[in-house]
């Protein structure tokens, strides 16, 4: 919203010297109080500088800023110079037609009065009759879409302000207008930002919380397990329960590395993987060698390349090594444009008499692999041994 001042029209008329110098005025004291505005002038500082700089524009001894409170319904003195003590943060003036700010306030257009005291329109008020105040100018301070105060000048001598008065005043006004917005846009971002991070850190306590629940249940379910495998007769009925022991202790540690980042809905795969790959359960025999490129893709994808990884690990400790041992090697190979990426997971073990069979493992990888958009293979390795291969995006998963 900008000032409706008529004043504010072009106009052709001849200029005095007096009156050029005037303007000469009127520029610097516009050009100085910009500079104050756009710097890191605190808003109380700023208001009375605006002040300082109406009252000597217009050759007056005071001036003072309004600022609205819609709780009161008046128009409270936030800045001025030139007033007596306590009025400055304590008057008020009502925000009626009657008022000469209040009719500024309420109908956004600036109020010219050159003599208050016999106006029959306006009300004189106790502060105004207090410092024999005879004329004065009011004009909106209008930020946004809406007026937020009045900046108003006073004469104890009767005056007429002219065309140039206004034409400085409105144009005055409208700077302080511009700057109050912007700074309340400012803190409006910065307070945005700040509920954010209380809200984050609100989640993350929250998601810490729950993180530690689960691992308590997953170490519940797993301790139960490991009791049935003792308690079982059959030998078959054992491997089975083993079998889902290590894909729950693969989920719990899949799950203690996310407990450990914060909540995002992206995380840095490198980091994730050197967190991840010492926890895997590889008897000394073993190396386990890794190379990973950085980058970052949703959590979900990076839980199921976790599981993906430890079902590996697992198959190759379990299958393709002797009593010698071996290596095994994890690599993640990311493109140019950071778009797709490669999982390789390679040992030099005994390597495949055959592709591997559907049973659970494979077919926990193969469902795993797909829920990521990907495409996984396994071949023998160039030296032996067993090489699996899964091409995925980075962006699966992704609003």
């Amino acid at each position: 919203m900008t000032c409706r001042c008529p004043c504010m029209k072009q106009r052709q008329v001849p200029v005095s010297p007096e009156a050029f110098e005037r303007f000469r005025t009127y520029h610097r004291l516009v050009l100085a109080f910009s500079k104050d505005a756009l710097g890191a002038l605190p808003m109380q500082s700023l208001l009375q500088r605006a002040c300082e700089c109406a009252a000597a524009g217009t050759s007056v001894e005071r001036a003072k800023v309004l600022r609205y409170r819609p709780a009161a319904d008046d128009l409270l003195v936030v800045a001025g110079t030139g007033w007596k003590p306590n009025v400055v943060g304590h008057a008020s003036l009502p925000s009626d037609m009657r008022s000469p700010p209040g009719r500024a306030f309420r109908t956004g257009e600036p109020t010219f009065i050159d003599d208050l005291p016999d106006s029959a329109e306006f009300d004189y008020s106790d502060l105004l009759r207090d410092h024999s105040i005879i004329s004065v100018v009011n004009v909106p301070i209008a930020a946004g879409n809406a007026v937020w105060g009045v900046l108003e000048v006073d004469s104890e001598q009767p005056r007429r302000f002219d065309l140039d008065d206004r034409e400085f005043l409105c144009g005055f006004a409208e700077i302080i207008g511009r700057s109050i917005e912007n700074r309340e846009q400012l803190e409006n971002v910065k307070r945005a930002g700040l509920d954010q991070r209380i809200e984050l850190q609100e989640r993350e306590t929250l998601f810490r919380e729950l993180q530690h629940r689960i691992a308590n249940q997953l170490q519940l379910i797993i301790g139960a397990l490991e009791i049935a495998s003792r308690r079982a007769s059959d030998a078959n009925s054992r491997e089975a329960i083993e079998e889902v022991i290590r894909r729950a202790v693969s989920i719990a540690r899949s799950h203690e590395q996310l407990s450990l980042t914060r909540i995002e809905r992206e995380i840095s795969l490198q980091a994730f993987f050197n967190r991840l790959v010492p926890t895997l359960s590889v008897p000394d025999r073993i190396r386990v060698v890794t190379s990973i490129e950085d980058a970052t893709a949703p959590i979900g994808t990076a839980v199921r390349l976790g599981l993906i990884v430890n079902e590996l690990v697992t198959n190759s400790v379990k299958h393709a090594f002797g009593e010698a041992g071996g290596r095994i090697t994890i690599s993640l190979e990311v493109d140019a444009e950071r778009n797709t990426a490669v999982l390789r997971v390679a040992d030099d073990g005994l390597g495949m008499s055959e592709r591997p069979r559907s049973g659970m493992g494979m077919g926990l990888i193969r469902t795993l692999s797909a829920q990521i958009g990907g495409s996984a293979d396994w071949a023998a390795g160039e030296g032996g041994g067993t090489k699996f291969t899964l091409s995925f995006r980075l962006d699966s998963g992704r609003p």
